[in-house]
């Protein structure tokens, strides 16, 4: 088998199944979920099966960069996971005690990718994995840009939200503080010349952005257009029982007393 072949076999197939393998392990239905965890096992043999040396490719050195934050991607998703869901959250909440754990994690992966970015960046067969400079470019470029909209998004429409628009203006002003620290004075292991030399693929990942996030958009407006569309006329509704409004009282009053205690 050629190289063309391997690569094809070993890292295109798997990159391009990877989401329909999450779909299925997300799914409701057992049969999906045992087909997604199959398809999960055969997508990671076929990555750990790659019979050339990943120095040798350039989709080579895209696994290893992958592969290398790979730790601190999975811990910050964990903590996310735990800290939004312990909080008051109508759907599958955890324990309100797991949201300082889920902190925890966040900081802790924050704190293993700067030392990744100042003391041990990504190496392979002795050699410097040249997409590190623009991943981290990339990323900081769009926690900029993300976290400020977010930020300006939960002052305009947000109510009493001040606090959660300082965090996001923070994350976006500090993300914007190490990225011009980077161009101007770089690190222990890069020039600040190849900071700013891989700072211009911003452009491309940015234009990706916009072109992958405006389809997204218009494909999920698309769809619940059609879904409404197709939607039969509803009945009328009959006025809830003297239970049912015991009940909808008794809803009511419980989760307003736990907001104002909160």
């Amino acid at each position: 088998m050629g190289p063309e072949q391997d690569l094809l076999l070993h890292f295109w197939w798997p990159l391009a199944a990877t989401p329909l393998a999450i779909a299925l392990m997300i799914g409701k239905d057992p049969p999906r979920r045992w087909a997604g965890r199959l398809l999960g096992l055969a997508i990671f043999a076929a990555v750990i099966l790659q019979p050339n040396p990943l120095s040798t490719s350039l989709e080579g050195w895209t696994l290893h960069i992958f592969i290398s934050i790979l730790g601190p991607t999975l811990l910050a998703g964990m903590g996310l996971l735990v800290a939004l869901f312990s909080g008051p959250i109508p759907v599958a909440p955890l324990p309100r005690g797991l949201r300082p754990v889920g902190l925890v994690m966040i900081l802790a992966s924050v704190v293993w990718f700067m030392f990744m970015l100042f003391e041990s960046r990504p190496f392979l067969d002795g050699l410097e994995n040249q997409w590190w400079l623009h991943l981290v470019t990339s990323l900081l470029t769009i926690s900029v840009i993300v976290s400020g909209f977010a930020a300006a998004f939960a002052y305009v429409m947000g109510d009493e939200r001040l606090r959660e628009t300082a965090i996001m203006t923070g994350l976006s002003l500090t993300a914007f503080g190490l990225l011009i620290y980077l161009l101007a004075e770089g690190t222990a292991s890069d020039d600040p010349v190849f900071w700013r030399s891989a700072s211009w693929g911003v452009l491309g990942d940015l234009a990706g952005l916009l072109v992958g996030g405006f389809s997204a958009l218009g494909l999920f407006i698309m769809l619940v257009w059609l879904g409404e569309k197709n939607q039969p006329i509803p009945g009328p509704v009959e006025p809830l029982s003297e239970e049912e409004r015991a009940r909808v009282s008794e809803i009511l009053e419980k989760h307003v007393l736990e907001e104002v205690s909160e």
